[in-house]
C-alpha cells in the first residue's frame, strides 16, 4: 500500500489569525506544497468554494484536495440544522473526491481571540459530552452515508481539548466518528503524547 502526503495550508496562511500569511497566494501554497512533495491540501479559506474552478487549479498543481476543516456547531444546533450548515463545504468535497470531513466544534471557542487565554474556554460537564458524542455520532452516520466520513478534530480553545476530554468523547461516540490526532494540539493540552 502506498502511503501519500498532504498538507494543511495554515503553514503558508492561517484563517483563524489571516494577518499571519494573508499575503501568501493560493498560487505560492499550492506551488509550493507541491514542491515539497506534497500529493493533497487540505482546504483552506483562499480556495474557492466552486469545484468548476478549484479542480482546473488543482489539477495544474497535480494535487488532490484531501480534506478540510468544518466549524461545527452541534452543541447549539439540531442535526438538521448541521446538516443544512455543512451542505456547501460537503457538495464541494464530493466533487473533488475528498476522503474525509475534519469536524471541530467550535460553539464558544476562544481560538482567534487574542486577548482571551486558552485557560478561558468554554468546558462542558462529562454528561455533556457524552450527549455531545451520542449528536456527533448521528451527524457523523450522515456524513459516512455521504461518502465523506467524519474525523474529529480537538483544538485549543474547545469544549474538546485536553485528553480526558478526547478520550470520554471517544468512548461516547460509534465507529463513524473519526479521530484527527494532533499531537501538537495535544501536548500544548498537557496530554502524553
Amino acid at each position: 500500500m502506498a502511503i501519500r502526503l498532504g498538507i494543511a495550508p495554515i503553514g503558508w496562511s492561517n484563517d483563524d489569525l489571516p494577518e499571519l500569511g494573508g499575503d501568501i497566494t493560493l498560487e505560492q501554497c499550492l506551488k509550493e506544497a507541491r514542491q515539497a512533495g506534497y500529493s493533497g491540501v487540505e482546504k483552506g479559506g483562499k480556495f474557492p468554494m466552486d469545484p468548476k474552478l478549484l479542480k482546473p487549479i488543482m489539477a495544474d498543481h497535480q494535487l488532490e484536495l484531501v480534506s478540510g476543516w468544518f466549524s461545527g456547531r452541534l452543541l447549539e444546533v439540531t442535526v438538521e440544522e448541521e446538516k443544512s450548515r455543512i451542505k456547501e463545504q460537503l457538495a464541494l468535497y464530493q466533487a473533488m473526491g475528498c476522503p474525509v470531513m475534519v469536524y471541530a466544534e467550535t460553539v464558544g471557542t476562544v481560538q482567534g481571540l487574542i486577548d482571551t487565554p486558552v485557560s478561558q474556554r468554554p468546558k462542558l460537564t462529562q454528561d455533556q459530552i457524552r450527549r455531545y458524542g451520542e449528536k456527533l455520532t448521528k451527524f457523523a452516520e450522515f456524513l459516512q452515508a455521504e461518502h465523506c466520513p467524519m474525523t474529529f478534530h480537538h483544538h485549543m480553545g474547545t469544549v474538546i481539548e485536553t485528553e480526558e476530554e478526547i478520550d470520554l468523547l471517544m468512548e461516547s461516540t460509534d465507529a463513524p466518528v473519526g479521530l484527527l490526532l494532533d499531537t501538537g494540539h495535544l501536548t500544548f493540552a498537557g496530554g502524553d503524547v
